[in-house]
């Protein structure tokens, strides 16, 4: 009979909660027990016939799991992460994996240091839409990259701001959402260069951005313009069109659009266009659908993959190391929209 992973979850905010979903559907691991300080979600986690605890030292001290899941805001992340790592539990850290590049290296450093596995929790490379991508890229179909256009566009609703967090310093989608197509955008088309931002807060008026524009130059030579807003009624973004998590509602569009000297692809919904004969303007351009078996439920596919990760039969997919990738951009595209400044990498 096949040994299941004991997973605990540590914060059970609007992620978290989606993780314990993701847990109740794997065949590879079972919920060992939670971890939140916060009374309000009492109810939900009473429901789920687990052990609670208010403190992670208590967890690991008391009942240690065999790996857990760090879905805390971004500016506990270092503490939490080196506390199981230090006691030798394999971590799945929610993405951004800090909230600050200092932080990010220590949580990294710990990893090795104590020979644990840590993953970051960018579910969207546990999508066989992204990998077949990434598979037509590398076929060469599309030649050279020339450039790319990423659009997040959607809105979230008051009850979402309720968290003061996501109001305050990296509650933004930049910080939220961006992230995660940085992280794709990166593993498709290779390392950037360099990165000019425009933000704005200028709806909400939070503290923190609700709109950007960004610019990226690839070590190739390939440029991209990722658009995000969750101010905008939109059905243009990877969370409504790829129908990778069940919490959302999907539009059926595209967000993704990659263009090269031989072809183009847009995806979640992919198709590639391209020249039968002469590449021209002036000729018919020709599309063909690719028909793939979308996941539907990746969360459950990263969980999978992580209890194979702490079984030793695998690999991380996602390492710490991508995450650091992930927020040096992040943290450039602050510094830009700031000094209105193109930044080198």
């Amino acid at each position: 009979m096949l040994k299941k992973i004991k997973i605990s979850v540590v914060g059970i905010g609007l992620m978290g909660q989606q993780h314990l979903k993701a847990i109740n559907k794997s065949k590879f691991c079972v919920l060992h027990s939670v971890v939140e300080i916060k009374k309000h979600e009492s109810k939900l986690i009473k429901r789920l016939n687990v052990p609670i605890y208010n403190n992670i030292n208590y967890l690991i001290k008391e009942n240690k799991p065999d790996a857990v899941i760090i879905a805390t805001p971004n500016s506990l992340h270092e503490k939490h992460t080196i506390e199981f790592l230090k006691s030798k539990i394999p971590v799945l850290l929610e993405k951004p994996i800090s909230d600050n590049i200092a932080s990010a290296k220590k949580i990294i450093k710990a990893s090795k240091i104590y020979r644990t596995p840590l993953l970051i929790g960018y579910h969207r490379r546990h999508n066989s839409i992204v990998n077949a991508v990434k598979k037509v890229i590398k076929s060469g179909k599309l030649g050279r990259i020339v450039s790319a256009n990423v659009l997040f566009w959607l809105y979230k609703n008051k009850k979402y701001f309720k968290e003061n967090w996501r109001t305050s310093k990296g509650g933004g989608p930049l910080g939220i959402n961006l992230v995660h197509d940085l992280d794709i955008i990166c593993f498709l088309l290779g390392p950037i260069n360099y990165v000019q931002a425009f933000a704005s807060n200028k709806i909400r008026k939070h503290k923190v951005e609700d709109t950007a524009c960004v610019n990226l130059i690839f070590k190739s030579g390939a440029l991209c313009t990722i658009n995000i807003s969750d101010t905008i009624v939109s059905p243009w973004s990877y969370e409504l069109t790829a129908g990778e998590n069940p919490a959302y509602p999907i539009t059926n569009q595209s967000s993704y659009f990659i263009g090269g000297t031989k072809g183009s692809i847009k995806f979640p919904n992919i198709s590639i266009w391209y020249y039968k004969k002469a590449r021209s303007w002036w000729n018919l351009i020709d599309s063909k659908k690719i028909k793939i078996k979308k996941s539907r439920e990746t969360l459950v596919n990263q969980i999978d993959h992580f209890s194979k990760v702490v079984q030793k039969k695998i690999k991380p997919k996602v390492t710490g190391e991508d995450g650091l990738i992930s927020l040096k951009v992040f943290d450039a595209i602050l510094k830009s929209s700031n000094l209105g400044k193109k930044i080198k990498l």
